[in-house]
């Protein structure tokens, strides 16, 4: 019983020391950053970085899901990345329905995926700014606003 946990325990640290790229594997860096969507007048604006000196010919995929985090997602779409380029923006302006939509940046050549990120767009017009009337006359004040003028 002794030699086969000695064996055992043998085998396994062979395993790890050997194959150290298995065990301790770490990504490259990403090839976006600072993937954020913001919310609009029936609409979203996705925004993007993408890290200096990536690999030229990459194309990112930009992914929507309608009802849940988990998809299905639907490509709506793809953007070419361009060296010297490194700020990119998308406005969808394809929604449906007042609800909550999750996009998802993909990146097929490297296999890398951002997201999801969820944002709800607003579906009732924007508020507008208040303007005070306007006296027309020298005698006029805020209280002829609001009465009918008397006939004489």
């Amino acid at each position: 019983m002794r030699k086969m946990a000695i064996s055992f325990f043998c085998l396994m640290l062979t395993i790890i020391f050997l194959t150290p790229e298995i065990t301790w594997t770490q990504k490259a860096d990403p090839t976006v950053l600072d993937f954020k969507v913001q919310a609009l007048y029936r609409a979203a604006k996705l925004t993007w970085k993408a890290k200096e000196g990536f690999k030229s010919g990459l194309a990112v995929q930009i992914l929507r899901a309608d009802t849940f985090e988990e998809g299905p997602y639907k490509e709506l779409d793809a953007v070419n990345l361009i060296s010297g380029k490194n700020v990119y923006e998308y406005i969808d302006k394809s929604m449906g329905a007042e609800a909550k939509y999750y996009y998802k940046l993909v990146i097929k050549e490297t296999d890398e995926t951002f997201g999801p990120i969820p944002t709800r767009p607003y579906f009732s017009p924007p508020a507008t700014h208040y303007q005070p009337p306007i006296l027309r006359q020298r005698g006029d004040s805020i209280l002829s606003l609001f009465f009918l003028p008397s006939k004489s």
